[in-house]
């Protein structure tokens, strides 16, 4: 995990993006497990989950200025699952944001981009079929 959040996180800075933050979610609640007593909780094992939020301005202010109820789609998130030596980096597509065609096209754009930016990192390579982490 360390060396896939380090390569994320050097690819969104070279493409133009700020990272806003960053969250440890897997330990985050892990450390409160007692209190919430979540059934099943990960049952695949992941030995990592983090997320980062992450802004190009220059991107957000378009979308704010063409339809600023879908600049609820800016910041962008990412979320990173490890498991073992694999990590898997998921995005959602902001297009599902956009309430016009000027905001849909925008949003397309954002999603075009964040995707080519992390088609830079060593070795990476576009899924469309979520990997079966159940053990059958």
């Amino acid at each position: 995990m360390k060396a896939a959040m380090s390569e994320v996180k050097n690819v969104l800075h070279d493409g133009g993006y700020k990272i806003v933050l960053h969250l440890n979610i897997l330990k985050l609640i892990q450390s409160q497990q007692k209190q919430l007593k979540i059934p099943n909780f990960n049952r695949h094992k992941f030995t990592d989950v983090q997320a980062l939020v992450f802004c190009n301005p220059y991107d957000f202010s378009k979308l704010l200025n063409a339809d600023w109820p879908a600049a609820a789609g800016c910041p962008l998130t990412l979320d990173v699952f490890s498991k073992g030596q694999n990590s898997y980096i998921v995005y959602g597509l902001r297009a599902d944001f956009a309430n016009t065609p000027a905001s849909k096209k925008i949003t397309q754009s954002f999603d075009s981009a964040v995707i080519k930016v992390l088609q830079g990192i060593p070795m990476s390579r576009q899924i469309t079929k979520i990997p079966d982490f159940s053990g059958k």
